[in-house]
């Protein structure tokens, strides 16, 4: 059963800023560096949360740990937090792509999202290459490689 104090120090371990509003039972955590609201509730809330100017993804105390974990990590990449990290917290970074295997996650993510479609074949291509590479290798060709993950 997760808490908003789970999501709360998940958010903090994330090194980002973030704001946090309490109403009811539920708790708004605001990211606004990323443009992302993480909504906890301690209920499960039906239907879809929608802000057109944030990203937002919904968490019921409920809810599996490591698949919001998951999905909260690649909201903040889609706005760009891996190149954050690589840029601010160089060290995080390293360890994250090196010796935590978030090389291999980013690559099948994207593997997941470019499918067999025509317009995803060159980088397609450039992913499955790096799927066979060390991550220190692919960070030396292109240090910025693992810094986006498409919408």
């Amino acid at each position: 059963m997760i808490e908003a104090n789970d999501i709360e120090q998940l958010v903090y371990l994330f090194g980002v800023g973030f704001d946090t509003t309490t109403a009811g039972g539920t708790t708004i955590f605001e990211i606004p560096t990323f443009g992302t609201k993480i909504i906890f509730n301690e209920t499960t809330l039906t239907g879809t949360v929608y802000d057109d100017n944030w990203r937002v993804v919904t968490v019921n105390s409920g809810d599996l740990f490591e698949e919001k974990k998951m999905e909260i990590f690649w909201e903040l990449m889609k706005a760009g937090y891996v190149r954050y990290l690589r840029i601010e917290i160089p060290r995080t970074f390293k360890s994250m792509i090196v010796s935590q295997g978030w090389d291999k996650k980013i690559i099948k993510k994207r593997l997941e999202i470019y499918k067999e479609d025509a317009k995803y074949n060159y980088l397609r291509e450039l992913n499955k290459w790096a799927l066979k590479e060390s991550s220190a290798y692919v960070l030396a060709m292109d240090p910025g490689f693992f810094d986006f993950l498409l919408e």
